[in-house]
Formats: structure tokens, sequence, C-alpha cells
């Protein structure tokens, strides 16, 4: 697999993998994500360089975000932190380790920044709260959004002599 920063030429496919995993997840009853993605959202994401994708035999089957953080809600976070968002598998590339590969990927980069990282999901999406858990992500907390939780994660490598 390969990852790498997402090309305005496949916004598309983004919003595409977007999509189909909103549906997907709104199928089991998970409402993580509105449908459907604001194309013009993405683009802007793709033109300043947080979007990436994940690759497998050269087709595009995944998709996520990282971008600069200062807070989540009424959380305030570590300064200089990465948010890892968005992240988007097609459906029948789920349950393969491509999550995984995308956690690893992030939490190396910001290692490789020194920097920490930061992800939520909607409270209420136990499998993705245990699949982070398993992952090495550490759970801070469950935090109000509008009418409904979130559950926020956390990556530290900061090291002490920063």
């Amino acid at each position: 697999m390969e990852i790498r920063l997402a090309k305005l030429k496949e916004l598309e496919q983004v919003v595409f993998i977007l999509n189909e995993a909103t549906l997907e997840l709104q199928q089991k009853g998970i409402h993580q994500w509105e449908y459907p993605w604001d194309k013009n959202k993405i683009q802007n994401q793709i033109k300043n360089n947080y979007s990436y994708v994940l690759l497998k035999h050269n087709k595009i089957i995944g998709t996520f975000c990282i971008n600069d953080i200062d807070y989540i809600n009424d959380l305030t976070v570590d300064e200089e932190s990465k948010y890892l968002s968005q992240i988007a598998i097609l459906p029948k590339f789920q349950g393969r380790n491509v999550g995984s590969a995308i956690t690893d990927f992030t939490c190396s980069f910001v290692k490789g920044l020194n920097q920490t990282l930061y992800l939520d999901c909607w409270a209420g999406n136990e499998k993705l709260k245990e699949f982070y858990l398993r992952n090495g992500l550490e759970y801070i907390g469950d935090f109000p959004e509008e009418d409904y939780f979130i559950s926020v994660f956390k990556y530290s490598c900061i090291s002490s002599s920063k």
C-alpha cells in the first residue's frame, strides 16, 4: 500500500470514497458524517495539502486528512498538534488492516514532527473506539457536540527535551 497527498485531479475519487463510507456507516446506524460530502470543502483540503489518499495497486481505496489543530470543542490540546480526520475506506477494503496502515502512517508522521496527534469519533461508535485503543491511541474523554457526544483520542510522542 502507498500513502501520499491527494491531487486535485483525484477530487471526484476522494468525494466518492467519503460518500460510500458515509452511506455504509449510516446503514449501520452510525451517524459520524453528513451525506453527501461538500465537494468544495474537499477541494480546499486537497489544495491546502491536508488530504491524503491510500492506494493499493495504484487504485485509491481510502482517504484521510491531517491538519493543524488548536482545540477540539472545549478541550485545549498540546501546542503544535495535528488532527487526523475523515478516515474513509471503501467498504470492500474495510477489515483488512487498512485503517491500521493509516494510523501507523499518521503516528509516524507526527513523531517525525515531534508533535501530538488528536482524533475523534462519534461516541456511539464502539467498534471504532476499540480500534483506536488497539492501535495505541489514548482515550481522553467524551465531549458534547450540538446534539451528540464525540470521543477524543490522542497519540503523543513529544520528547521531554523539547
